[in-house]
């Protein structure tokens, strides 16, 4: 029996220091997925629900309380988020969960995430209708804290105003509205898809901070009339490249594609090597790389107490902090149209 030198986690890097800010971080990125991300069951693309069933306990299931001529006007599901770095883990874990629920109301789209309390925190909801951001107390229905983010005139949410994007998108609204927008849109023919992509140049985009947005595109399936993947490309005040790509996942609900979930990856390009590692560092690329002993020899070394665990080890090279993070959020027991608008009408206070 051999025994690897250097033990590796394999949990997720959700730290918990600052973790309340560092949850209204993961909420505004959420929102904001929610947003961009939004099947036919010949809808292609990398990814598909099937690959991802190891992390469902129980498989995806939806009830859709009325009739489907209605449409669908609200949305609620259990969510599972895991992750990966390919710096840190060597597989995917479980991060958080929450409950989600998203409506359309007065042409706005209002979404709710309800959280558990957990060792941190206690339990608390997040509503937001893409002008403001509130938090309260899910057991006095108290508004604890607001944020504005007003950006309801960004192009993006101009191009998809009061659509979801959790089931089909009217793409001739989008058409209009990227031309009315001046927007760059075009039409793309692959192996796989009909899309239309849609790209958003940088001058109309709101720059904030120091980041640059230099790139942001969304690309719809044309026959399938649903979002395909979403794009954005940030330059950090460091010429550090972070890339996000959002890839909605559909499973059809009586031949209507219904939102399951979405696989967001995060590329990190760092523009250089840091320095003080010393060259005799070694490097691992993967878990396989890390050198291994015999059980015996490790006992050994234990006994001498010339063996420690290393739980923060770095895959690739310790002085480039480049990374590829990938989150998937995976719902479950989707209910539609069964959301009482008692649950988003707060926001209007």
């Amino acid at each position: 029996m051999f025994l690897r030198i250097t033990f590796v986690r394999n949990v997720g890097f959700y730290h918990k220091g600052g973790f309340l800010m560092k949850r209204i971080v993961t909420i505004l990125f959420t929102i904001v997925t929610i947003i961009l991300s939004g099947c036919h069951h010949e809808i292609k693309h990398q990814y598909d629900v099937a690959d991802l069933k190891g992390f469902l306990e129980e498989p995806v299931t939806i009830a859709w309380n009325n009739d489907h001529k209605n449409g669908l006007q609200n949305f609620q599901a259990n969510v599972q988020v895991y992750r990966m770095n390919n710096r840190m883990d060597t597989g995917a874990s479980l991060s958080e969960t929450y409950r989600l629920a998203i409506s359309t109301m007065h042409n706005k789209i209002v979404s709710r995430i309800d959280f558990n309390a957990d060792q941190d925190t206690p339990a608390h909801t997040v509503i937001s209708d893409g002008k403001d951001i509130i938090m309260i107390n899910p057991a006095t229905e108290e508004i604890t804290c607001r944020i504005s983010v007003d950006n309801m005139q960004s192009p993006l949410n101009r191009l998809l105003a009061g659509q979801s994007g959790l089931s089909k998108i009217n793409l001739s609204q989008v058409r209009e509205e990227a031309k009315r927008l001046s927007l760059d849109i075009k039409e793309e023919i692959t192996d796989k898809n009909k899309n239309l992509i849609v790209d958003i140049p940088s001058a109309l985009i709101q720059q904030t901070g120091t980041n640059t947005i230099t790139r942001s595109r969304i690309t719809f399936d044309i026959t399938n009339e649903v979002i395909l993947e979403t794009e954005v490309v940030m330059v950090r005040e460091d010429k550090t490249v972070v890339s996000s790509k959002v890839t909605p996942l559909y499973e059809m609900f009586d031949e209507m594609p219904i939102k399951v979930g979405t696989v967001t990856v995060i590329d990190t390009k760092a523009p250089d090597l840091i320095e003080g590692i010393e060259s005799d560092t070694p490097i691992y690329k993967s878990y396989d790389d890390i050198p291994t002993i015999s059980e015996e020899e490790f006992k050994k070394l234990q006994g001498e107490d010339s063996i420690q665990q290393n739980p923060d080890i770095t895959f690739g090279n310790p002085a480039d902090l480049s990374s590829v993070e990938t989150i998937y959020e995976l719902y479950q027991d989707i209910e539609i149209n069964s959301a009482p608008e008692s649950l988003f009408r707060i926001i209007e206070k």
